[in-house]
């Protein structure tokens, strides 16, 4: 029995039905608390115990929450009273496509903007994985405001429906007509070919759809109309629509437009619905050039006098008539890119690291992270039509940002420690997913399965957005030297998956993976220097040299195909392997951190961090340092603006550097011989470890058969042997020494925490390291390398340490007291300690590396040339105007 207005359902109000169909009755209803009409949803109750018939109402509330943008109707919730079920959805004011259309085809203008806004609809639709199936203008909206939703997703298929299943196929949900009747011949005139046969569908049923009703907009009738059902149908199958009945007025590529949506063979009909909305968005800036060019053409043709007036008149036809002259002359040009900048909120900065803004799939929304001045990371969310950014509460020690498919919440790894979501309107707290360690990116599919990488070695695996066991996926050959699986991405399907491989290749190129959620083989796709965004309809954006670029991707076939596209420009870089640099939306917008890297300069200071002498060296991208024992040389990487790496040795005193790395190497991590005759450096694109004589320039190679990650620590006391940190597949980070004159590398802190930052005190018996092992932070430990014994944990809640050139003493920072030098004796007995500490300096905040001069009264220290020019986040939207060829 129909509700009665008046009628309690739940906390809502019925105040008067809307429609009824085979799926719901629709009526609308007063919100109460929130003061606001909303329209509900319910099955009739001869339905109500019957189970498919609730699964496929409980399927219907999950494809609709799944589906957010701004011309799809909002789903509130799902809600049960007195034993029925009902959906609380938004109340679209206006009226309805069929109702416009009764008073005749709207201007050319009307119908291209609603044809747009159905187009944009489905798209977010079809890339979420849902066929709407039942299209057509009594499913349209169009607001007072000129707005227009689409409604009425109850047929709507996900990726996994059966398509063959007849209830599926049957007539729609409800009915703006009033009469069954009306319903079917409504339903019918709009089904594709394969709809009306019955067999399977998918996306290009709606672009059918679509193609029907833009027709009817242009010509105020039905494209296949008739009397009864089977008439309607035997058309669709038999008959072309009568294309003479196009008014003249309409543009030629809208024609053809037209025609690729209605061809019968699916094979053979418009593939993507954003290829339609594209065009049509072409069409409308086209139009809106040539009318704003027509005063401009008429007011010359004026002028110039009587040889004129015939090309004008000739312009006004032409834009009458929707060319624009491109017919004639040439293509009118897609919209043009818009780019602008993002700042960082007041009092926060936007950490330089690619990783720290995020897109929300609708592209409506930004996510970023800043750091406030203690150094915590915070959750902003930035509405792109807006110029405000808000903070989320209690989305703190936040990194590796990632949206649901809804743009409704955001995911992001807290502390190291916990798998985290918010909603992104900040209107409940972050919730706990699951536990992690290090972990290195995620992403959210339209069922509410999260692929995260919980470790930072390790596999991928599956969890869902409620909390749940972790389930492994994929597991690194270790075999091979892969150490790590990372940074998942759901392609739109919602079940395969790319994922990066570390370490890097023998090109010095991460592995881009598919994987699946069967759990099944991976195969790797391809070669990338970071992991690659998805961009709608079907591209992943990456880099090459650094440099932004698009390539094409087969979604059916998953493949990379075609050669690459570039934007010319270089997102910063990140410092997570693997990650990519670069967010992309579904509606053709992207975003990524614009660095503006300041100079630096190299000075000397006292033990208080007053500076008391400067180096005769220019200003540049000085990013590490080793000082050489006779204090007056040093070793320096030097990085382009591209942030290519190349390694120096310097003259302090004369301010003369000569290069000892090659042009085409990425040297980093310069460290010079005890003696100084020596300088070792690694290739980041080879990882391999390379000597060079200071003397005479020759060279010679380490670890050629090691392609695992590495970083260079410094050398042995007696320069015989290199500490460095080794990626392993099971116990990530390791610290090692390779002799330098021959012999086999061996281990010398391997456990299955990080362990890096390592050296080694002058006197050659204590080893200093930093580790990961007790509480998830990083702090300073000793070990002692000639007597065996457990290691002492120097730091708690992180803090770096090194040794001086001279004593017994330790020296080393506290996380509580920034800047803060302390040192204290070391005391061997038992076991490994350090006596009382005692505050010897202070380091200059803004130092990037620090060496302490061969007295151990000074020390020598990067420091930036200038004020600080704070990073931003570059959007950049209609990107794929701004492609060009590489």
């Amino acid at each position: 029995m129909p509700l009665a207005a008046g009628t309690r359902l739940g906390s809502y109000e019925i105040v008067a039905p809307l429609g009824a169909g085979g799926m719901g009755e629709v009526y609308r209803a007063r919100d109460p608390r929130l003061g606001r009409d909303v329209a509900i949803k319910l099955l009739p109750e001869a339905f109500a115990s019957d189970p498919e018939r609730l699964a496929r109402f409980e399927r219907e509330a999950r494809l609709l929450a799944s589906l957010q943008h701004a011309n799809i109707a909002v789903l509130h919730g799902l809600e049960e009273s007195g034993g029925r079920r009902y959906l609380v959805m938004e109340c679209v004011e206006g009226e309805s496509l069929a109702q416009r259309l009764r008073r005749g085809a709207p201007p050319l203008e009307e119908t291209l903007g609603i044809a747009r806004a159905v187009a944009a609809a489905l798209e977010a639709a079809h890339e979420g994985g849902i066929v709407h199936r039942d299209l057509k203008p009594g499913n349209v909206m169009v607001t007072p405001g000129g707005d227009v939703k689409v409604l009425d997703f109850g047929l709507a298929k996900g990726g996994a429906a059966s398509a063959s299943d007849p209830s599926l196929s049957s007539s729609p949900t409800m009915t703006y007509q009033g009469t069954e009747a009306g319903v079917v011949l409504g339903t019918a005139a709009y089904m594709s070919p394969e709809q009306a046969r019955g067999k399977s569908v998918d996306r290009r049923t709606d672009i059918w759809s679509f193609g029907c009703v833009l027709y009817e907009c242009l010509t105020g009738r039905q494209a296949f109309a008739g009397e009864t059902v089977s008439d309607i149908v035997a058309r669709i199958l038999q008959t072309e629509p009568e294309w003479g009945a196009l008014p003249a007025r309409t543009p030629e590529r809208l024609r053809a437009l037209l025609r690729r949506c209605l061809e019968k063979d699916a094979k053979r009909r418009l593939r993507d619905i954003g290829e339609a909305r594209i065009e049509i968005e072409d069409l409308i800036a086209a139009r809106s050039s040539a009318s704003s060019a027509v005063p401009a053409a008429a007011a010359r043709a004026r002028a110039a006098g009587p040889g004129w007036p015939v090309v004008a008149v000739v312009a006004l036809l032409a834009a009458a008539a929707g060319w624009g002259l491109p017919r004639l002359l040439v293509r009118p040009a897609p919209p043009a890119p818009v780019r602008f900048e993002v700042d960082g909120p007041p009092g926060q900065t936007i950490p330089a690291d690619g990783m720290a803004a995020c897109l929300s799939p609708d592209g409506r929304m930004l996510a970023f992270i800043a750091t406030d001045s203690s150094g915590v990371n915070h959750v902003w969310v930035r509405r792109l039509g807006s110029l405000e950014p808000r903070e989320l509460p209690g989305a703190d020690y936040a990194a590796n940002l990632f949206w649901s498919p809804d743009s409704r919440f955001i995911g992001f790894f807290a502390n190291d420690e916990w798998l985290m979501k918010v909603a992104a309107d900040g209107a409940t707290p972050p919730e706990r997913v699951c536990a992690t360690k290090a972990a290195r990116g995620g992403s959210w599919n339209r069922d509410g399965v999260i692929l995260l990488a919980p470790y930072s070695n390790g596999g991928i695996y599956r969890t869902t957005a409620s909390g749940g066991p972790l389930v492994r996926l994929t597991r690194p050959d270790s075999a091979h030297g892969v150490t790590g699986h990372r940074y998942p991405l759901f392609l739109p399907d919602g079940k395969h998956f790319l994922f990066s491989t570390i370490p890097a290749g023998p090109d010095g190129k991460g592995g881009l993976e598919l994987g699946s959620l069967d759990g099944g083989p991976t195969r790797e796709l391809a070669r990338v220097e970071v992991g690659p965004a998805w961009a709608a309809p079907g591209w992943l954006v990456s880099t090459r040299n650094r440099v932004l670029v698009a390539d094409r991707f087969d979604r059916r076939g998953f493949a990379v195909a075609g050669q690459p596209v570039t934007l010319g420009v270089h997102p910063q870089p990140t410092s997570y392997s693997g990650a990519p640099v670069v967010s992309a939306s579904r509606n053709g917008t992207l975003a990524w951190v614009t660095s503006s890297p300041v100079p630096r300069r190299l000075a000397w200071f006292d033990l208080q961090g007053r500076e008391v002498g400067t180096v005769p060296l220019p200003a540049a991208f000085y990013s590490s340092l080793s000082l050489a024992r006779d204090g007056r040389h040093a070793l320096l990487q030097v990085d382009d603006e591209n942030f290519h790496g190349s390694i120096v040795l310097a003259d302090l005193e004369r301010g003369v550097t000569t290069r000892l790395s090659q042009p085409d190497e990425e040297a980093t991590a310069g460290i010079l011989s005890p003696d100084g005759t020596r300088a070792a450096y690694l290739d980041d694109l080879t990882q391999l470890v390379h000597l060079v004589s200071v003397a005479d320039g020759s060279r010679t190679t380490l670890l050629a058969g090691d392609r695992a990650y590495k970083q260079l620590y410094g050398w042995t006391p007696d320069g015989r042997s290199l500490l460095y940190g080794r990626l392993d597949a099971v116990t990530r980070w390791d610290v090692w020494l390779a002799p330098v004159d021959g012999g086999d590398p061996k281990p010398l802190v391997r456990t299955p925490a990080n362990e890096g930052g390592a050296g080694i005190s002058a006197n050659g018996r204590w080893l200093a390291y930093q580790s990961d092992a007790n509480s998830g932070t990083t702090d300073e430990y000793l070990q002692s390398l000639v007597s065996p014994g457990m290691p002492y944990q120097v730091t708690v809640g992180g803090g770096g340490g090194g040794w001086p050139h001279t004593g017994n003493r330790f020296f080393f920072g506290d996380a509580r007291a920034p800047g803060v030098v302390r040192a204290a004796e070391v005391r061997e007995g038992a076991g490994l300690t350090l006596g009382p500490s005692s505050v010897v300096g202070r380091a200059p905040a803004d130092a990037v590396a620090i060496n302490p001069a061969p007295d151990d009264r000074r020390f020598l220290a990067i420091v930036p040339a200038g004020p600080p020019r704070p990073q931003t986040i570059t959007v950049l939207e209609h990107w794929t105007s701004a492609i060009r060829k590489p």
